[in-house]
């Protein structure tokens, strides 16, 4: 796809977002709307991380999380560690959103796993780059689920997150409006028109990633992180153009930053990033030679786990047992949506979780991988993890090192496929 298709392609979702993502007063069917200054007020005091419980712990000698590996004596650091991950799953009475017929669903469930997964591996990484700018764990757990709520905020007075959303308000005369969480599922929905999906149908692993880059964009909710979406690959001097500059003469002022050398060229970080690769690992099931370096995956801490699942069931990948099974989080439960955020409870409801397993053979084969890097040094460490990993037989994804530009519509519907996840 040419710059220019791409830069059209993004102002008629930049403009349909915005003409959409507030509801004025007199569209308002639902009072349970949030009042973000007197509601959201998360009693992070309350959680207790150390006392928390897991069910369905399945391992007899090790089990790795996000690249850490805890044995049988290191439950309580385990429990302590999993009790941090941001959880999502069906919700029922959410605020109404329209499916193709034009018809209102208040809730998610039977077509919303893969939104849920997304917003898990979402919420992943934004509460590790908040980590990263020095806020606490409960700070930054309370933070990243204002992004991904199911109900829109009302109040004059917004929080940060909404600043740029705000700026874009073209009826500035009408004063009493709601907006829609940038993350939540009503934004998954207002984009899947722009790829012919709905409330009440099934988005693809692909749909999710791609509608975080777009909404990152358009709002400039991280200006100092950039999203990117791969397909097979690992394009690395896309990564190298949007998140360093060239270091040269006119900008030797820079040589006091960490500097990363990469083809007799060297260059100085000035953005974070987030990068999603969707892959197919076989046709109807995940082909024997890709099992060890799926695995092998989550030996990178700069990984932040996959989403995918099985035949028409969405999950979250975080880890794997001592059995060669991968460990999951599964969002098929359903519950009420919050709208009233100063519960004692609330925030447990985003973190009270099982974990689960799932053999490598009973696995779809479409998936996508998240990977964070927050600095130069997770960075250099991320690059050199992926030229290793790509040197091996039967890589998960390739390595790009020069720019490729490739048309993803041509790719829509190998991966669009709704028993991919």
């Amino acid at each position: 796809m040419d710059s220019s298709k791409k830069e059209s392609d993004k102002a008629n979702k930049s403009k349909y977002l915005i003409e959409n993502i507030f509801i004025y007063e007199k569209d308002t069917q639902n009072n349970n709307i949030i009042t973000f200054n007197n509601k959201f007020n998360f009693k992070i005091n309350q959680l207790d991380l150390n006392n928390a419980t897991i069910e369905n712990i399945y391992f007899k000698d090790y089990l790795i999380l996000f690249s850490k590996k805890y044995t049988n004596k290191e439950k309580q650091k385990l429990k302590y560690n999993f009790n941090k991950i941001i959880y999502f799953c069906y919700r029922k009475n959410t605020y109404p959103m329209k499916n193709r017929f034009n018809i209102n669903i208040s809730r998610d469930s039977g077509w919303g796993c893969m939104v849920r997964c997304g917003q898990m591996i979402m919420a992943r990484a934004i509460y590790k780059y908040l980590k990263s700018k020095s806020f606490s764990t409960e700070k930054a757990i309370s933070e990243t689920i204002k992004y991904l709520l199911d109900m829109p905020y009302s109040d004059k007075n917004f929080p940060l997150i909404f600043s740029s959303i705000l700026s874009k308000n073209q009826n500035e005369k009408i004063k009493t409006f709601k907006v829609f969480p940038p993350f939540g599922i009503h934004m998954h929905c207002l984009l899947g028109k722009f790829y012919n999906k709905y409330a009440g149908e099934w988005f693809s692993d692909v749909n999710i990633c791609q509608n975080y880059r777009d909404i990152n964009e358009i709002f400039n909710l991280f200006p100092e992180l950039n999203i990117f979406c791969f397909v097979s690959d690992f394009k690395l001097q896309e990564v190298l153009d949007d998140c360093f500059i060239l270091l040269n003469k006119d900008n030797s002022d820079n040589k006091n930053k960490k500097i990363v050398n990469f083809n007799n060229k060297q260059y100085i970080m000035e953005k974070c990033g987030l990068i999603f690769i969707s892959v197919r690992l076989g046709i109807s099931k995940v082909t024997n030679e890709y099992y060890s370096s799926l695995k092998k995956l989550f030996e990178c801490k700069e990984c932040i786990g996959m989403i995918g699942g099985e035949t028409n069931l969405a999950h979250y990948f975080i880890g794997l047992n001592d059995k060669g099974n991968l460990i999951y989080l599964d969002p098929h439960i359903t519950r009420d949506a919050i709208n009233e955020l100063n519960d004692d409870n609330i925030i447990n409801d985003y973190l009270v979780k099982n974990l689960h397993e799932i053999s490598i053979d009973d696995m779809s084969t479409g998936l996508s991988i998240g990977f964070l890097f927050r600095n130069s040094d997770e960075f250099e460490e991320l690059l050199k993890f992926v030229e290793d990993y790509c040197n091996n037989s039967f890589p998960c994804f390739g390595l790009i090192k020069e720019k490729v530009e490739i048309d993803l519509k041509k790719y829509e519907n190998l991966f669009n496929d709704e028993d991919d996840f």
